[in-house]
Parts: structure tokens; sequence; C-alpha cells
């Protein structure tokens, strides 16, 4: 009871107090003065735009794939912890509101496997990235695909994290 009281005292002295404080000539509505005209281009910092390269960069990353797969699934293993429909989630939603944006599929494999092979299997690795992103509606002519095969590491070394590393799609905004 108490409390209700000492709430409702609160109350009555908070209103009071704007009222009267608004009632004085210091709260006049002022009327807002027009603001000059700024181009875009004077609203963006240099670093902004580079915040939004950073940006891309984090919304288009690699995805990775298990070995001899093209199949796009959870990665948990070889130091590489990732939920590939969740990373391509991120780039549709991205791409839905950005629907000029056209970008470029890069598909990677180890270096294990012939050359054919490997440039068959980045192939199908681009393709099923492309395919997830047209089957949530991003228009297949905003999408290109490309396989590299093994030619084009990110990492070095003949080990089960350096080969788990370069089995991926990499992701190449054309244009914004």
């Amino acid at each position: 009871m108490k409390r209700k009281v000492i709430s409702f005292a609160v109350s009555v002295a908070v209103v009071s107090f704007i009222g009267y404080g608004c009632s004085s000539s210091q709260c006049k509505t002022k009327t807002a003065q027009p603001k000059a005209k700024v181009s875009v281009e004077q609203q963006v910092p240099e670093q902004t735009k580079t915040t939004t390269d950073k940006q891309l960069s984090t919304i288009f990353q690699d995805v990775h794939f298990n070995f001899d797969r093209y199949n796009l699934t959870v990665i948990n293993k070889y130091g590489i912890k990732q939920d590939v429909p969740a990373v391509l989630d991120v780039i549709t939603d991205f791409m839905a509101n950005h629907p000029s944006m056209k970008i470029r599929i890069e598909g990677n494999c180890d270096e294990r496997g012939t050359e054919e092979y490997n440039l068959a299997l980045g192939q199908k690795r681009a393709k099923s990235a492309k395919e997830y992103l047209i089957s949530k509606g991003i228009a297949s002519d905003r999408i290109e695909i490309v396989s590299y095969g093994e030619s084009k590491p990110i990492a070095t070394g003949h080990t089960q994290k350096a080969w788990a590393k370069n089995r991926r799609d990499h992701f190449t905004v054309l244009s914004k």
C-alpha cells in the first residue's frame, strides 16, 4: 500500500514539474528551420566507405566443404566451424536488399586429385551455392560461377587444416 502511495506521489510530482517547467518561456516551441541540402557523397566520410568494404567481406565470407563433397552443410573439423546454409542465408538477405548487386562464386579445391577432377569439383561447389541462392529468390543472372580447382589456394602446406581451408567457395562482388 505504501509503495502505491509513494509511486503515485512521485508520478504527480513529475507531472507537476514537467507541466510547470513547460509553462515557462524556455519551453516554447521553436519553428524548424529548413536544412541545407547536402549530397550523399558529402555525408559519407571516407572511413564509412572503408567500413562498407569490411562489411561486404564479412557478409560474403568463404563457405567451406568437406573432402570430395559439394553439399552445403555444417562444417566442424580441422579448425573450421561453419554453418554453410546460414552463411548463404546472410548473403541472400543482403542481395535481396541490393537488387542491382552481382556476384561471382569461385569454386576451389585442395591439392589432392587431378587438375581435371578438381576443376569439375570446384564447378559443382560453385553451382551448388548458386542454386541455393536462386532457390531463395536471387535471380540467376546476378550470379556468375567459375572453378579454379586447386590453382588458387589460400593456405599453403600439406596438412588437413590447410586442405580444409582451400576447399571453399569464394564470393566476389562484381557490381554494387
